[in-house]
């Protein structure tokens, strides 16, 4: 018998890639599904948008809501939710037609609690088509990683496929691996990082698709992600602050938290201080020097406390520090494709 996906998309004011979303559901290989719109209290369109789409469909369902934060929906989705598994998808990206069976099939045939594909990132204003390697050979095995919970706990806390762990569009969960985890409702940014953490650090082990068959599509004035304020920067040092003191133990995730902490502040701090957002930057500046006195801070190197300490008080400097290890790196891809 089928395993039902119950997808999960929370909206809020995105009625312009809202059909294109739904759409590239409705049209899966995989049919056993029921779509959850959940509308957060938008002030445009997706609320008609979302009926139009239920008549369609007998397997879409809508929820209006007041609005309330992306967690709070989401968390109304699991609420309602009565898949085996549940995929998160956002409401302006897009999946390919396989994906979900391509999911299911490998968290099915491996037992991984935790599905996950590659993506491809596009700008909003291009058109896009999913590369497919499959389409020649419909006999071909699903390309992928299998991971235990150590495997996947240590690929979060790494450079190596740390990055593909961190939101949770995309992601397919197995039902009874959630217990009661829900999303952080105080939290409205990094609250999927957390979310993912705390899935892992139940125990859930995980498996990836080495497929790009999840477009994110970027769009400059979507998403809370893009919206630089004091409480986004708090949310965000509270994440990693907590990610950083389960992985206390364990020096490699230690280390690599700790890292992770200090350049997200310098990459926020940039963009406050290139957007003159003087609110935000006293708050960082202040995020950084109590960073700077904490324990975990002396797990870096002194390279990386250098640059820490000049992008907070001698910011020109570190401009510069910038622009020459950028023009540096340019330099060398340069020198590599000549090759």
């Amino acid at each position: 018998m089928a395993k039902l996906i119950s997808v999960i998309v929370p909206i809020y004011n995105t009625e312009k890639y809202l059909y294109r979303c739904v759409q590239s559901v409705l049209c899966q290989t995989y049919s056993c599904f029921e779509l959850l719109l959940i509308d957060d209290g938008s002030q445009d369109n997706s609320a008609a948008v979302c009926e139009t789409l239920c008549a369609m469909d007998g397997r879409v369902r809508f929820f209006p809501r007041n609005h309330e934060g992306v967690s709070a929906a989401r968390n109304l989705g699991l609420g309602e939710a009565k898949g085996d598994y549940i995929f998160f998808l956002d409401s302006d990206d897009t999946i390919h037609p396989r994906l979900l069976k391509a999911l299911v099939e490998l968290c099915e045939a491996t037992g991984a609690a935790l599905g996950m594909e590659d993506y491809w990132h596009v700008d909003g204003g291009e058109s896009y088509d999913f590369p497919d390697s499959m389409s020649v050979r419909e006999d071909k095995r699903w390309e992928y990683t299998y991971m235990t919970n150590e495997s996947a706990l240590q690929q979060f806390s790494s450079g190596e496929n740390g990055e593909k762990f961190w939101s949770i569009g995309g992601k397919m969960v197995r039902r009874g691996a959630m217990e009661s985890l829900r999303f952080d409702e105080k939290l409205h940014n990094a609250e999927d990082t957390l979310f993912v953490y705390q899935l892992l650090e139940m125990g859930s082990d995980a498996v990836i698709l080495w497929e790009e068959w999840y477009a994110y599509w970027k769009y400059p004035e979507r998403g809370s992600s893009h919206r630089l304020t004091v409480q986004s920067c708090k949310d965000i040092y509270r994440c990693w602050k907590y990610i950083w003191e389960q992985e206390r133990e364990r020096p490699a995730g230690a280390k690599f938290c700790a890292k992770s902490i200090s350049r997200r502040l310098r990459r926020l701090y940039v963009r406050s201080r290139r957007d003159n957002n003087k609110e935000v930057s006293v708050c960082l500046r202040r995020l950084a020097r109590d960073e700077a006195r904490n324990e975990q801070f002396q797990l870096l190197d002194w390279g990386e406390r250098c640059k820490h300490y000049t992008a907070f008080w001698c910011y020109p400097l570190y401009l510069l520090m910038h622009r020459f290890c950028t023009w540096r790196w340019q330099c060398k891809q340069k020198g590599n494709g000549e090759k």
